[in-house]
């Protein structure tokens, strides 16, 4: 009888915990501690395991039987299923491979790597090979230069060699991370360890249990045990199917009713549907690519599984409309990404660092780094090493450097500018969005005390608090740039003396805001409520006082000066500065601000039509003395960066027509001129600053993309991993009928997919899924006209409600991992 990728049976007892505790010492029927031990049940071709609730069958039986059993490969732990293309299996201490390439051979079942594998990922540092001579009663094995003695070669010649335990990979050596003097030797299958306590017993040389090892990092269904002598051929597909794509259907049929769990090509749960008695059930194909497969489960333990059932193939990531705007966007900003990436040494010369460059020089700014990482986290699978270097830059008093950059093979430059206030709550946001990509929860644990010293020093340093407002305060420049007013190109104002002129800026004191309210949810995710709360009050004062002071009816008021600036040339209270567009996202504004706001840049478009081709001033009106020449740079030049943040703004708050005119815009401007700049001049010629200037601006185009992705798409990660995805499609505001969208992060492999579609027959269907997805929020626009009477997902209906946001309506539901959803 051949194992199959067809389909398995396994059965289970929960005892099987205990016992394993006695297992490294079990061998044969029993042993001379006294215990006995829980055989395997015969059956014809295929046996069952009390001990642990699982069988083996068909080739696999044959070679544990013909190969030591027991004593050599100890009980099964799970099912025989698909692992990175072939059928597999978990054993206490091996994992057995079927490949089927070597049918016939005695090579058809092969053992695991699973001591190579072991070194590898615990990251264990091996000695080199002893070159001298093998000594009496030792082998020396060339291939990997070490060699193997006494106890160790006795064991190995007599329990299967090389075909059994593979080349040693170590001398022997004292056990990794211990104290217990265990003297251990690796080999490519297996970890020898001596016990000097069963010296002159067949028990002095125990193999570790790599395969228990192996498998408690499965999904816990792979180890679940099996239920005895069930019914057979429960579980079956309507068709053959051998590829399919992402959020393709897949038909699934039982003749018993129970549920069904869904596993993705790395053999993670991704889906969980009910399945009734001779009823189909159609699956939303979604989870890691590759050979999924379906387990049925009933009264909660599996009965039956259709292993590597079908092959999917992995999304095309992006947007895909029909409409260049939206489909070319993602691949351009991607493009001009790559062109930004930089990597240098860090000042020892020795660690690297991997990051983006400046749009106008070729540092690496803490500051241009967090914004553009709102697009790279797309498309970059180092999402750590310019964070890990700013973090190793961090003062005594909280603070950080600004930038880092070489000029030569081995010149570095690296220094922070005293006049900003901003560079401390970027980095809080950063590792929010790191975290986000990567899902690294050791990372974000070695990140949270400089978080919080960083951000503390906003308060405590009086070069950044004034008490007499509580609020953040700067020296008085153009919003969030980096020099101070009276600058020229000899004297460039950059650090604190007693001549700085402070003013309090309110880009400081939102980001500030957003980044104490980013701080409390990582510590209440970390589990540290009382210091989330502390941050959350901070927040709300800030907020509060913030409102009181600069809120102005329309926008926040650019600077309010604390000492007395030289003449500007200009009427400050109707400034509107950079920081504003960004203060939509920040959470500050309630939704009436975000509304005077909006229509405020509306009005300043139309009023100023004409003599401007867009409304994404980095302020307007400029300075006409104190700062650089009116209408260029930041002294009025026209961003990218804040016609991304106005974009993402007005789909959060019911303009989704503004956000979609903005982005069209854009488009249309980068097609025009092959690339995207830092800065335009008021007439639409690109800003070229100086020959380091690039055309591929990654700050202004990855906020362009976030406009695209999380305002009109509606994708957003509420936590890591897309595991909770807050779900808003927009795309009613387009002509679009149809429109597929497949997120992916590089740095972890998570990623969400969605196809929504606006039908002929007035319905709305709307296919999702996601690899770590568990639940989706969904926040859906309508079209105009639209009431939805009923809501069916999986063919069950939901609970549903509808929305107004500024006159836009949108469906509000809770949905799970993955499926389907139409709405009539």
């Amino acid at each position: 009888m051949r194992l199959s990728g067809g389909r398995g049976r396994r059965p289970g007892r929960a005892a099987w915990v205990l016992l394993l505790l006695a297992l490294p010492f079990l061998r044969g029927v029993g042993n001379s501690f006294g215990i006995p031990l829980l055989q395997a049940r015969p059956e014809p071709g295929r046996a069952y395991f009390e001990a642990t609730g699982q069988y083996l069958d068909g080739e696999f039986l044959n070679y544990w039987q013909a190969h030591g059993g027991l004593p050599v490969f100890g009980y099964p732990l799970t099912p025989a299923f698909r692992e990175n293309g072939y059928l597999v299996q978990y054993l206490e201490r091996s994992r057995f491979e079927l490949h089927p390439e070597n049918a016939g051979s005695p090579y058809e079942v092969l053992l695991g790597q699973l001591g190579k594998e072991w070194l590898k990922s615990e990251g264990i540092i091996i000695p080199k090979p002893d070159t001298g001579p093998a000594a009496n009663g030792e082998v020396l094995f060339p291939e990997t230069g070490y060699k193997v003695g006494g106890a160790f070669l006795a064991y190995w010649q007599a329990n299967g060699g090389l075909a059994q335990f593979g080349y040693p990979l170590s001398p022997q050596m004292q056990k990794a991370g211990g104290n217990s003097g265990l003297v251990v030797q690796y080999f490519e299958r297996a970890r020898f360890e001596y016990h000097p306590e069963n010296a002159g017993s067949e028990y002095q040389v125990l193999l570790t249990l790599l395969g228990v090892e192996r498998a408690s990092k499965l999904d816990p269904l792979l180890r679940a045990p099996w239920t005895e002598n069930a019914p057979g051929a429960h579980l079956r597909l309507d068709r053959h199917y051998t590829q399919v794509a992402t959020l393709d259907p897949v038909v699934v049929l039982s003749d018993v009713s129970g549920e069904i769990r869904v596993l993705g090509g790395d053999n993670r749960v991704y889906a969980t549907y009910p399945i009734m008695a001779g009823t189909p059930v159609t699956l939303t194909t979604a989870g890691m690519w590759g050979e999924q497969s379906i387990v049925l489960l009933v009264n909660g333990s599996p009965v039956d599984a259709l292993w590597g059932a079908y092959k999917v193939t992995a999304p095309e990531w992006g947007v895909h409309s029909g409409d260049a705007t939206w489909d070319d966007l993602y691949s351009k900003v991607d493009g001009f990404l790559k062109q930004d990436q930089v990597d240098y040494l860090a000042p020892d010369n020795v660690t690297p660092v991997h990051g983006y460059r400046s749009p106008d020089n070729i540092a690496i700014w803490l500051r241009d780094y967090v914004y553009q990482s709102k697009g790279f986290k797309y498309f970059e699978p180092d999402m750590t090493s310019t964070l890990d270097y700013f973090r190793s830059t961090q003062r005594t008093d909280g603070s950080l450097d600004d930038y880092l950059y070489h000029t030569g093979a081995t010149l570095v430059y690296t220094d922070q500018i005293e006049v900003e206030a901003d560079r401390e709550y970027l980095f809080v946001e950063g590792v929010w969005t790191v975290w986000e990509a990567t899902g690294n929860d050791a990372w974000l644990w070695a990140n949270v005390g400089t978080m919080e010293r960083a951000l503390s020093s906003l308060w405590d340093d009086p070069r950044r608090w004034s008490p007499e407002y509580g609020l953040i305060k700067r020296a008085f420049t153009i919003d969030t740039w980096d020099f101070e007013q009276g600058s020229t190109e000899k004297d460039v104002r950059r650090n604190i003396d007693d001549k700085t002129e402070w003013s309090i800026m309110h880009g400081d004191n939102t980001g500030a805001y957003h980044a104490a309210l980013t701080l409390a949810a990582i510590e209440r995710y970390l589990g540290r409520v009382g210091v989330a709360t502390s941050w959350e009050e901070r927040a709300a004062a800030l907020r509060e006082k913030l409102n009181k002071l600069a809120w102005n009816g329309n926008f926040y008021t650019h600077q309010v000066h604390l000492t007395p600036v030289a003449p500007t040339g200009v009427d400050e209270s109707q400034q509107l500065s950079l920081s504003n567009a960004y203060a939509l996202n920040r959470g500050t504004l309630s939704h009436e601000q975000a509304v005077a706001l909006l229509n405020t840049y509306q009005a300043r478009m139309v009023q100023n039509q004409g003599s401007i081709f867009a409304e994404w001033y980095s302020i307007d009106a400029p300075f006409k003395y104190g700062f650089s020449t009116p209408g260029e740079y930041v002294n009025g030049g026209i961003m990218p960066l804040v016609g991304g943040e106005l974009a993402r703004g007005a789909f959060d708050n019911g303009f989704e027509s503004y956000g979609v005119d903005i982005l069209r815009r854009y488009y249309a401007m980068i097609e025009r001129d092959g690339g995207s700049y830092l800065w335009y001049h008021t007439d639409g010629r690109p800003g070229i600053s100086s020959d380091a200037t690039l055309s591929t601006d990654g700050w202004g185009s990855s906020e362009m993309l976030s406009a695209m992705t999380e305002g009109l798409a509606g994708v957003i990660d509420s936590g890591k991993l897309y595991q909770n995805v807050n779900l808003s499609p927009r795309w009613a505001a387009t002509d679009r009928a149809e429109v597929g969208v497949a997120l992916q992060y590089p740095a972890s492999g998570a990623y969400v997919a969605y196809l929504v579609a606006f039908n002929p027959d007035n319905s709305i269907s709307l296919k999702w899924g996601g690899r770590y997805t568990q639940a989706v929020h969904l926040h859906l626009l309508l079209p105009s006209g639209f009431t939805p009477q009923q809501v069916k997902a999986n063919d069950t209906q939901v609970a549903f409600s509808v929305s107004t946001v500024q006159g836009s309506n949108y469906l509000d539901a809770i949905l799970g991992a993955a499926g389907q959803l139409v709405v009539r």
